[in-house]
């Protein structure tokens, strides 16, 4: 596998060869990115100067055909949080990059004038991006392939809000985007507005005659699951009824757990009323994707990719909108802007609720009346984030700053972990998901542990509301989300590939042999080495934690009981089934188990 060095700073390009034996640690992707930055970052950097590294990691599966293998993963320092960031994008721009001729890139530096760098078929170029910088990100996709004229390319790119380094600003790739935690900010502060990949290559095969049987077989599987089926037919969104009947649908800022007009913005709605067509990644058979189109209503003629889960409850629910027409007009910006829709929509309802409690004027927002359930507000409010304009430019660098700067008790109200706002799943009836957000690696974050089981009861076993046992689970998670990330499998729809799967199509294709203890055992090393990373940034146990709202302020459950989040009880049993000590360090002993022993 290759890796791309880019200099920015002095415009030079070198070429160096993966290490295999880090392949056999780390397999690829998540894995590999996160040991190249604890290696090469000291702590302290400034995530948005020129020392921090941007770099963007595939796995040896990616673009091979097996499905659902498309998550590429870029890895920083993160300017929302200071924490280490993983974010990953599916869609074909991973894949491309590979049949490009390159498996990673690791970007230094920070170029005098806008740049972005072009790659095909093993070719590399630095080209002017001058006339590209101000662009949306479907304009700059646009213009590159008029300019290029190449038949096949595929586009990551960022916006305005990355330009104006946005703290949750994303890098875009058609509807798919490298969302959490900055990543889009730190593409903008090193003046790089855009990758190109195109290319004939397919990558390499150790054993492609057994890799190809293996792919076949799961393939099979795919095609008879009735999970995967429904799934697809929906996608994420699917799943709004549910929370919301269960009260894991947060409400108003996280005031509530439920929303009254619910169906209004859930599927059937979405479905029924504006999808147009489903669409897919690369080599995915579930095909959970979907585009919509409004045709005015008060927000213009739109087309977009979207709205996943996410998105219909931060623009909804979550802000107290039952409008499903400004719901995807905000997708569709962001989109555009290059902004992560989590993060955006809870900006927003953080505003929303400082608004109401007389902490922001309307004349502080050119007279808007930012009151939950005003979608007109809303959206308007995402110009002025994108652009840093007016309170745009407070809320831009994300609630938790936004609230220092506000002051008085604005800070009540900013729903955040390390400074990553959180997502739509309320953790008061879901324990695990509680402690997954406090303890993920890069803050406030839902899917680096997703525990399914728990929110959505597939598993009748696991008591949402109980803390027993969550230790051991949240952690049995992540490392299962960390082998997946490293593997570039996306974490919903590869429920049709067991872990056994994932070890004999990582073994094939490389030659390095593997089985699910081992996948596991190396999941397991990476979270260790992300925690010893946040260690040295000056993190601690006392970081690990949750908003005020969830931990004081308790809301009635679906079972009838009021519920809050005892956020110490949960880090004890999670530090004791991590081999951690009562301040979150991992013990020697632990260190040593998982070959990191001179990572100390």
């Amino acid at each position: 596998m290759k890796l791309l060095n880019v200099d920015l700073t002095n415009r030079e390009t070198s070429w160096e060869e993966l290490d295999q034996e880090n392949l056999s640690h780390y397999l690829g992707g998540r894995g590999l990115g996160v040991r190249y930055l604890y290696d090469n970052l000291p702590a302290g950097v400034d995530p948005l100067g020129p020392e921090n590294i941007l770099s963007f990691w595939a796995s040896p599966l990616i673009g091979t055909g097996a499905v659902s293998t498309v998550k590429l993963c870029a890895v920083t320092k993160s300017p929302a949080t200071n924490t280490i960031l993983m974010s990953l994008m599916g869609g074909f721009f991973g894949p491309e990059l590979r049949f490009a001729g390159v498996d990673a890139i690791v970007i230094r530096g920070t170029a005098s004038e806008p740049l972005y760098l072009f790659i095909q078929d093993g070719e590399v170029k630095l080209k002017d991006a001058s006339h590209l910088w101000g662009q949306t990100t479907r304009q700059t996709e646009n213009t590159l392939e008029e300019e290029l004229g190449l038949k096949k390319m595929h586009v990551a790119s960022i916006g305005q809000a990355g330009e104006n380094l946005v703290s949750f600003a994303a890098i875009m790739h058609q509807g798919d985007a490298m969302g959490r935690g900055g990543i889009g900010a730190v593409m903008g502060s090193k003046n790089l507005k855009a990758i190109v990949a195109s290319g004939k290559a397919r990558p390499a095969i150790a054993d492609p005659d057994a890799y190809k049987e293996t792919v076949k077989r799961i393939a099979g599987v795919y095609k008879e699951s009735m999970p995967l089926k429904l799934f697809g037919a929906t996608g994420t969104t699917r799943h709004v009824d549910g929370l919301n009947e269960k009260v894991l649908y947060p409400t108003r800022n996280f005031r509530e757990g439920a929303f009254e007009d619910y169906k209004e913005v859930n599927a059937e709605a979405l479905y029924k009323n504006f999808v147009t067509k489903r669409v897919t990644c690369h080599a995915c058979s579930v095909r959970c994707r979907r585009e919509a189109v409004i045709t005015d209503n008060g927000f213009g003629e739109v087309e977009t990719e979207g709205p996943e889960y996410e998105t219909l409850w931060g623009f909804s629910g979550n802000c107290g909108s039952n409008s499903m027409e400004a719901v995807i007009a905000a997708n569709d910006l962001c989109l555009e802007y290059g902004l992560d829709t989590i993060s955006t929509g809870m900006v927003i309802s953080f505003a929303m609720e400082c608004f109401e409690q007389g902490l922001i004027t309307s004349e502080q927002i050119d007279g808007l009346e930012l009151n939950f359930g005003n979608p007109d507000a809303m959206v308007a409010m995402i110009h002025q984030i994108a652009k840093r304009e007016g309170l745009g430019d407070v809320l831009a660098n994300g609630v938790k700053r936004a609230a220092q700067e506000i002051g008085s008790e604005a800070e009540d109200y900013a729903i955040h972990v390390k400074g990553l706002e959180l997502a739509g799943y309320d953790p008061r009836g879901a324990k695990g998901m509680g402690l997954g957000y406090a303890t993920s690696p890069r803050g406030g974050c839902h899917e680096r542990g997703y525990p399914l089981e728990e929110l959505l009861g597939i598993d009748p076993n696991i008591d949402r509301f109980a803390y027993e046992g969550k230790g051991a689970y949240v952690k049995k998670k992540q490392d299962e989300v960390a082998v997946k990330d490293a593997l570039g499998f996306c974490v919903l729809s590869s429920a049709g590939t067991t872990l056994a799967d994932m070890a004999e199509l990582f073994a094939n294709s490389t030659g390095i042999d593997m089985d699910e203890a081992t996948l596991l055992h190396i999941g397991e090393r990476i979270c260790n080495l992300e925690r010893l990373f946040n260690l040295r940034e000056g993190f601690t146990r006392q970081d690990d934690t949750l908003p005020k709202r969830l931990v004081k302020e308790a809301i009635k459950g679906s079972d009838g009981n009021m519920h809050a989040v005892d956020i110490e009880r949960l880090l004890d049993d999670y530090y004791a089934a991590r081999g951690w000590d009562a301040e979150g360090v991992p013990s020697s002993e632990t260190l040593e188990r998982m070959g990191l022993g001179e990572s100390l």
